[in-house]
């Protein structure tokens, strides 16, 4: 069994959020700079190529969803401890007493229960799962949202 790393210098993306830590305590909004690495395990190599499969198939789709990510304020639309009102131009957000108003263009919002590494992870595994079905040989994937030097999560799925 092989396994592919892929940690390119331009798969990173820098936003804001805020970790909710309690139903009555979250983080001040903040950002910061992640990066995503992915590793593909690979059960075979095409035997007349002895590759699995075209490394830059793969790239762009992980170079695209950090694109997604990057410059953005990331709210989570599962979490029930939000209360999320979008209108024509603005996003408010409500938690507790803390109230926000971003511009629309500025968000992006997930379906995921709070803006965490581990979220951010199971995410992007998901996205890169969905759009790597026709690639051969891969039999597992792990992708690792590093949100600063040394502290990361990573999330792993199966074919």
């Amino acid at each position: 069994m092989f396994t592919v790393h892929l940690a390119k210098e331009p798969f990173k993306f820098s936003c804001s959020h805020f970790t909710i830590l309690a139903p009555d305590r979250a983080e001040r909004l903040h950002g910061h700079n992640y990066q995503v690495r992915v590793d593909i395990e690979v059960s075979d190599v095409d035997p007349k190529l002895g590759l699995a499969f075209d490394f830059n198939e793969v790239k762009p789709l992980i170079r695209a969803l950090c694109d997604q990510l990057d410059e953005r304020i990331l709210i989570p639309l599962q979490s029930p401890y939000l209360k999320v009102t979008p209108s024509d131009r603005q996003i408010d957000v409500d938690f507790l007493d803390r109230h926000y108003s971003f511009p629309i263009g500025d968000v992006l919002s997930l379906p995921l229960a709070n803006i965490t590494s581990e979220e951010l992870a199971r995410w992007a595994s998901e996205q890169l799962v969905g759009q790597m079905k026709n690639l051969p040989y891969w039999t597992a994937l792990q992708v690792n949202v590093e949100e600063t030097r040394g502290q990361s999560v990573s999330y792993s799925t199966t074919r």
